[in-house]
């Protein structure tokens, strides 16, 4: 067939697979994709909040994120880089569960698309090419990322950086390298680090296992991928700088050396998700759940790991050959996975879409090379086929035996003997836990997709229709369908979708105008629900929590190192003061004071550590409704204006009622900042619960003023006497710098490609 040909085949066959694995959860959901875990409860809130802000036309910071949150640099991660994104602001809310599924679906097919084009300049077979396309579109990663959703951004663009390199490195189409450098780096900055160390190593071994290329060309590829990175400045430098403002970024090279002591249990898993089909990310066949969100999946429907295992044990010295056998290694030591992330997560095997590409092409060759020694093919094969086999056995049949034990036989043993910290680690892996309904269920479906890949696989190479491209086409499309379908349905509890999230997803916000005034406590166990009705509220679920954010966690007891989820160590209500909140689910807050109340008072944060005593924390809060909580320097600074609180032992409603009669009347919260006007007497300490992110700056009646950090990490301002305008502005950190570079990049890529033009004039 032509090239056009298998195009327009790999689109229609990508596009029937997807759909009709989705049937089932479309008819469950009326027309809308909901699945299950962090896409009800991250991903679509995300999407709604992001669709929002770039309505307003002023997309920068974000009221709906907890507290509030700088918009560019912790979104980019998750959502607006992404083509796929972008559609989605031209329909309306009311039809956004329909366009994810359209989005879903049409991700996987320019999945299938771009992984052709690289795998048909390594395969002499176009049919090869065809399955293989299908193959990684539809492997077990792409299935456990459906989980995550934007992961499925990256499956669908990688294919095009070793593509293009490939390219590059025959002196073609040089300028297309770094658009797609550019297009996976704006797509999703931390795939484009794993992306870019998989690159390197790519051109390492095309070079150093060729005679045909030199250490020149690596340069020139490596040129080329940098000015498309560079590009993607716009986006990259305040993500960046966001990134840098965060705990979870800061802290994440402490405790490396026993974090990568934790990765060693993992190889159980990484060898499973090889070797054998994902059962599901929130649930195990064999009930060992540890690493259970570290994306451990790289399995290939139908192809199994049979032609990988056969292709490990190849003498053949060629590129493509070594590259997977060090690729493999790589992901099996303690610190391998951790490269790819620049070791903030050594758990973590999020790079494997590069594998699975890499694992489907060298099992196209393996099958390519041996299609013409029938006999040396069935030995090897029967050979990789025990090995997996065994492997299959080690990482299943004892972990089964010893969850048996620990849960039936010894578990009153462990719970007296064992010291807490391994009783904690086995109630975490699930391995001292009884089997249920859905351990079975989980087993019924791991064992319904082992058949379903191997065991045509081994009819296929035994009655030689493996070969046959008019009957293995179809049959892996079906094998595709099948597998997805059945997976989905698994982990939406067959064909329901989370009750709770679901329900609350259908629920459409009452305006989409970005303007607030007040905070509201949903008291409700879906995190982002703010986010779906646009009313800012005081929880989230969100990995990014700047350092302002954290140091009034930190005060106030919220945890939010561990988890994405903000869970709040405090029961009394004065937070509505403190935090402005006006509503409690339905109802009006009792305590509710405005933005921008005044503080006479301050007591010094001599080190106020995290803690989870509610009686402590509640303290810390109702404190907060009379004094400021100020560092050792700033109270220097303001004791010409605040009294430190010598009686702690006050009345805090009594406090509440007088901050909310101080409070700024007229305040709006927007994407761009807010403005108030306060209104009293003598100059006074005016504090707003926002917190005080880089990129602030305010004005008081036209006039630049000195921000100040209250309580942890919040904001405040000196006001004069009498009635002032107070204007706080939002600029992203790193917009306009990253902007300038991206056009100083595409300017000289602009320039490159007009040269080159103008040089092949002058030779035609």
């Amino acid at each position: 067939m032509s090239r056009k040909k298998d195009f327009m085949l790999i689109a229609f066959l990508s596009f029937a697979v997807m759909t009709c694995a989705l049937i089932p959860i479309l008819v469950a959901n009326g027309g809308n994709l909901y699945l299950v875990g962090d896409y009800m409860t991250q991903q679509v809130p995300f999407m709604r909040e992001c669709r929002r802000m770039f309505l307003s036309g002023a997309p920068f910071w974000s009221s709906n994120t907890f507290l509030g949150a700088n918009f560019l640099g912790s979104y980019s991660f998750y959502v607006y880089g992404s083509p796929f994104f972008w559609p989605l602001l031209l329909i309306p809310e009311s039809c956004m569960g329909i366009g994810l599924s359209v989005m879903f679906v049409l991700k996987h097919v320019v999945a299938a698309l771009t992984s052709y084009m690289y795998l048909r300049k390594h395969t002499k077979l176009s049919y090869l090419a065809v399955i293989g396309a299908l193959l990684y579109a539809f492997s077990s990663f792409s299935m456990d990322s459906s989980y995550y959703y934007h992961f499925l951004d990256v499956v669908a663009f990688f294919p095009l950086i070793p593509y293009f390199t490939d390219a590059v490195l025959e002196k073609k189409k040089m300028p297309l390298l770094s658009l797609s450098a550019f297009l996976c780096a704006i797509t999703n900055y931390y795939f484009f680090v794993g992306t870019s160390v998989f690159f390197l190593i790519y051109i390492a071994f095309r070079v150093l296992y060729s005679q045909k290329y030199t250490f020149k060309d690596a340069a020139r590829c490596i040129a080329f991928y940098a000015i498309g990175g560079l590009a993607s400045a716009v986006v990259l430098l305040p993500s960046a700088l966001t990134l840098l403002e965060t705990s979870k970024a800061t802290g994440s090279f402490s405790k490396v050396l026993l974090s990568s002591l934790t990765t060693l249990p993992q190889i159980i898993k990484i060898l499973k998700g090889i070797v054998l089909p994902s059962e599901g990310i929130l649930g195990s066949a064999t009930g060992f759940v540890y690493a259970s969100y570290c994306s451990n999946a790289a399995f290939l429907p139908f192809f199994g790991a049979l032609f990988f295992f056969t292709a490990l044990r190849c003498k053949e010295k060629t590129w493509d050959f070594k590259i997977v056998k060090f690729l493999f290694v790589l992901t099996l030591v303690p610190f391998g996975n951790g490269l790819f992330s620049f070791m903030t997560n050594l758990n973590y095997t999020r790079w494997w879409y590069a594998f699975v590409l890499m694992m489907v092409m060298v099992s196209l060759r393996v099958l390519e090379e041996f299609e013409q020694d029938r006999e040396r093919a069935a030995r090897e094969y029967k050979k990789s086929a025990g090995t997996i086999l065994k492997i299959s056995l080690a990482v299943t049949v004892p972990i089964a035996v010893v969850k048996i034990l620990a849960a039936y036989v010894l578990s009153d043993f462990i719970e007296s003997c064992f010291p807490k910290s391994l009783i904690k680690y086995l109630y975490s892996s699930g391995l001292t836990d009884k089997f249920t309904a859905d351990d079975l269920r989980y087993l019924a479906v791991f064992v319904f997709l082992i058949v379903l890949t191997y065991l045509p696989l081994y009819l296929g190479i035994k009655k030689q229709w493996i070969y046959s491209a008019k009957k293995v086409i179809p049959i892996v499309a079906v094998i595709c369908t099948l597998s997805y379908s059945v997976y989905l349905c698994n982990e939406c509890g067959w064909f329901k979708a989370e009750s709770t999230a679901a329900k609350e997803l259908s629920s459409y916000a009452q305006s989409e105008e970005i303007s607030y005034s007040s905070r509201t406590d949903f008291k409700k166990s879906y995190a982002n629900y703010s986010m779906v009705v646009n009313e800012p509220s005081i929880s989230t679920f969100n990995s990014f929590k700047s350092h302002a954010t954290s140091d009034f966690c930190r005060i106030a007891g919220y945890e939010i190192g561990s988890m994405p989820t903000t869970k709040a160590y405090f029961s009394t209500p004065a937070i509505q003061t403190v935090l402005s909140v006006a509503k409690v689910a339905d109802e009006d807050a009792p305590y509710y004071a405005g933005f921008g109340y005044t503080y006479d008072y301050f007591v010094v944060d001599d080190g106020y550590e995290f803690t989870k005593d509610k009686k402590e924390n509640n303290r810390r809060i109702q404190l907060m409704t009379k004094a400021c909580i100020l560092d050792k320097e700033t109270a220097d600074e303001l004791s010409y204006l605040l009294k430190p609180l010598e009686n702690t032992d006050f009345d805090w409603k009594a406090a509440s009622k007088n901050a909310a009669q101080t409070a700024c009347v007229n305040f709006e919260l927007t994407s761009a900042g807010f403005e108030a006007t306060s209104v009293g007497e003598g100059e006074r300490l005016v504090y707003f619960s926002i917190p005080h992110d880089d990129g602030w700056s305010a004005e008081v009646n036209g006039e630049e003023a000195k921000i100040y950090t209250l309580n942890g990490g919040m904001m405040g301002v000196v006001v004069p006497d009498g009635e002032s305008d107070i204007s706080f502005k939002f600029v992203t950190p790193g917009l306009r710098l990253g902007a300038l570079i991206s056009l100083l990049s595409f300017a000289v890529l602009g320039a490159y490609s007009v040269v080159c033009l103008i040089k092949k004039r002058k030779a035609e």
